[in-house]
């Protein structure tokens, strides 16, 4: 997706991230090796983020689609993103969770994955605004991709929330399967 991107400034500054976190994940490899799930959602969350790099996010193929299909103005690629940040990322955070933390109980390693998650959810809107402002104000909107909404931040958050409520619900029908199968 590093092949012609839509725009260069907006591609290095989405990607940013994205490359840091992947070379988290290959320092901590042999002390912390996720699951084959884990790195598989990763990997789908990565690619989605990727692909919308390379259109500067409100450009992507598929918002072009969905605003001829649904007669919008607003793309909603974006949303779709942060929906998979909170539905795909938090089975690797909740054993993260898990292998660091050791929570016992139930209820306690969700609520620290839901906090994990909903906290990064928010500082990456909170990052995404200040490194806009402050690196390149001409850029910013393009970059925020507010699109003439002034709650894309709530809203993206939102996103989150309930792809990260949904994760939480299949763990919970997982978990109470797997405990029924265990007793029988």
């Amino acid at each position: 997706m590093a092949i012609r991107p839509s725009d260069w400034k907006v591609w290095a500054v989405e990607n940013t991230l994205l490359v840091i976190f992947i070379v988290v994940l290959a320092l901590v490899y042999r002390k912390f090796p996720q699951s084959n799930l884990s790195y598989l959602l990763i990997a789908i969350f990565l690619a989605m983020h990727a692909y919308a790099a390379h259109y500067t996010y409100q450009n992507t193929p598929v918002d072009e689609w969905l605003k001829q299909a649904l007669h919008i103005k607003r793309g909603f690629y974006d949303r779709i993103v942060h929906f998979a940040f909170g539905l795909l990322i938090a089975f690797p955070v909740r054993e993260a969770v898990q292998y660091f933390l050791k929570l016992r109980g139930k209820w306690p390693p969700y609520i620290v994955t839901f906090t994990i998650i909903m906290t990064a959810s928010a500082l990456y809107e909170l990052l995404e605004m200040w490194s806009a402002y402050l690196f390149n104000r001409k850029l910013a909107a393009q970059y925020i991709g507010l699109e003439g909404d002034p709650f894309d931040s709530q809203k993206d958050m939102t996103m989150a929330l309930i792809g990260i409520l949904i994760a939480i619900a299949l763990f919970l029908m997982l978990h109470t399967t797997l405990n029924k199968n265990r007793r029988k």
